[in-house]
């Protein structure tokens, strides 16, 4: 099961068309007492939750990640990748590039040079 959380109505319903056995998500402890997903589909936005928190708690889960953000500089980058979100992607992006990450999941070396600047190694 794919859960689709990202607050944007027209998103929602084309991932929704394009993902088989994925449903459209409007509250987040929805998310937390779904007992079948897998992936979670989410944008940054306002619950009762900081982000911090309700991502610990779905990644607590085991539930895959995939994250959609304006860019690389939000805040939250960092604590995405502390808890293991590895499959970001960046506005601009097209709908092939989520489902593809539903199968294809990045790999470490993928955001490497991210958490590269968080913890401030130098890179060769």
């Amino acid at each position: 099961m794919v859960l689709i959380f990202t607050d944007n109505e027209q998103l929602d319903r084309d991932l929704s068309r394009k993902i088989e056995d994925s449903r459209i998500v409007y509250y987040p402890d929805y998310v937390l007492e779904e007992k079948q997903a897998t992936t979670l589909i989410a944008s940054l936005q306002p619950n009762k939750y900081n982000f911090k928190d309700f991502m610990f708690k779905v990644r607590e889960k085991n539930i895959q990640v995939i994250l959609l953000l304006e860019n690389e500089k939000v805040e939250e980058l960092k604590d995405a990748l502390m808890l293991g979100i590895y499959d970001i992607i960046f506005d601009p992006f097209e709908l092939e590039d989520i489902c593809k990450k539903i199968k294809n999941p990045n790999q470490f070396s993928e955001i490497s040079k991210y958490i590269k600047d968080i913890i401030g190694l130098e890179t060769t």
